[in-house]
């Protein structure tokens, strides 16, 4: 399906609620791009952006980046660890950070490979076993990385902010899972762009 008829969908499921569909039409069709980076860096990019604003974790990663000399690094341009050391290093993560990362790096879990086909459950149960990948890390992979189209960040703060706010502002609770499923990803991305106006 398009992005323009998922639009539509997600506009007539927001019909009998008049701000989140008002919101949803000042946003305009939201589309999900294809990851150009490999797991191993879109992984280290989320972890990167855990805990800290938007901004801060696009100066990092862009630190990350200019430091292997490439706008999308690979697994492949690492070629071993004093290398990674060094990067994160550069742009000075954390301690713990540091550590999820190698560990990521480390992994010789053929599994990883075969991902893509696999099940939203199965990604997450896999990916969960790393230290430092929670259900909003797994969230990020699965919208993001593998462009699943039903994921909803219920951990993720400012979804959480901005559906409560929305609840206040229609002056009812709303089921956000049952009312925008099966595109709760691309919902997910409206309620992003309206936090700012909304919050």
């Amino acid at each position: 399906m398009s992005f323009k008829k998922i639009h539509q969908e997600i506009l007539k499921k927001s019909s009998k609620f008049r701000i989140v569909k008002n919101e949803i039409e000042k946003n305009g069709i939201i589309k999900i791009q294809k990851s150009r980076l490999d797991l191993f860096s879109f992984i280290t990019k989320t972890i990167i952006s855990q805990q800290i604003s938007y901004k801060v974790a696009q100066s990092l990663w862009k630190k990350f980046c200019f430091f292997l000399k490439t706008e999308y690094p690979n697994k492949i341009d690492i070629t071993n660890n004093y290398q990674l050391n060094s990067a994160l290093r550069n742009i000075g993560v954390s301690q713990k950070k540091k550590s999820y990362i190698k560990a990521f790096y480390d992994s010789k879990e053929k599994i990883l490979d075969d991902l893509e086909s696999q099940s939203e459950e199965k990604i997450r149960n896999t990916l969960i076993k790393f230290s430092g990948i929670g259900n909003w890390t797994c969230d990020m992979v699965l919208i993001f990385y593998f462009n699943r189209m039903n994921i909803f960040p219920t951990s993720d703060l400012i979804i959480k902010k901005t559906t409560e706010k929305l609840c206040v502002l229609e002056n009812k609770k709303i089921d956000f899972i049952n009312s925008f499923s099966p595109y709760l990803s691309i919902f997910s991305l409206h309620l992003w762009k309206m936090s700012k106006r909304v919050l």
